[in-house]
């Protein structure tokens, strides 16, 4: 795949180089980047068309203890992520292809955790998700899986000695698959690294922008110039 490319062609691409493809929304709290989510509806077709059927997701909830799926159904609205039309109309474009999905989260059963606010806590719940996704692929070890969790988790890049380490680090090194990663937050303006470069970028690829729907991707060995 070279150059910037629609998104239908990077999600396809990507489940021609891996098992397990994931991608991200840009959310902070309950703010959220609406485009990412409606993004992540081309992403379901277009994977639906490579021949996935399932999706685990970091907002469902389990429908039992140490029941990650399958769930047939849309869980009830709530305050949350679960009640924001474009994440409710994410969920049911998966069901309505006749998908299964699959909850991932990290649950806490028992007061053994540590305590929240810590990088122990941040690091526990990275781990479990890892965990967690394992058994998911385990259940279907042939079946391609998409994977939606929120901005960073996928990464596959890790901190040193106490620091975050990331979901998809943990996964990768746990289940022995090489993912292929699909973020959209390097262009979202929401806290973190500086992005005064974006606007420049974002310039510069108004024509391709426009010529693949408005959303566009390209491989991170193929870096566009800032």
């Amino acid at each position: 795949m070279e150059g910037w490319r629609p998104v239908e062609d990077v999600v396809g691409w990507g489940f021609t180089q891996a098992l397990v493809v994931m991608a991200n929304e840009a959310h902070h709290g309950l703010a959220r980047c609406v485009r990412t989510r409606e993004v992540g509806i081309r992403m379901i077709q277009a994977a639906h068309e490579a021949g996935v059927r399932r999706l685990a997701m970091e907002a469902l909830p389990w429908p039992a203890l140490d029941t990650p799926g399958p769930i047939q159904a849309i869980p009830p609205a709530d305050p949350g992520y679960l009640g924001q039309p474009e994440m409710r109309r994410l969920i049911q474009t998966a069901l309505d292809l006749d998908w299964s999905l699959w909850a991932y989260e990290a649950a806490v059963f028992d007061a053994a955790v540590p305590a929240p606010g810590t990088m122990e806590r941040t690091n526990w719940r990275e781990r479990e998700q890892a965990r967690n996704l394992c058994q998911v692929v385990a259940a279907a070890p042939a079946e391609p899986l998409l994977v939606w969790c929120g901005n960073d988790h996928a990464s596959k890049m890790a901190g040193g000695e106490g620091e975050w380490v990331p979901m998809g680090w943990r996964f990768r090194a746990r289940s022995g698959i090489d993912q292929f990663v699909i973020s959209q937050t390097v262009t979202v303006a929401f806290p973190g690294p500086d992005r005064s470069w974006v606007p420049t970028l974002l310039a510069g690829v108004g024509d391709i922008l426009t010529a693949c729907g408005g959303a566009a991707g390209i491989l991170r060995e193929q870096p566009p110039r800032r």
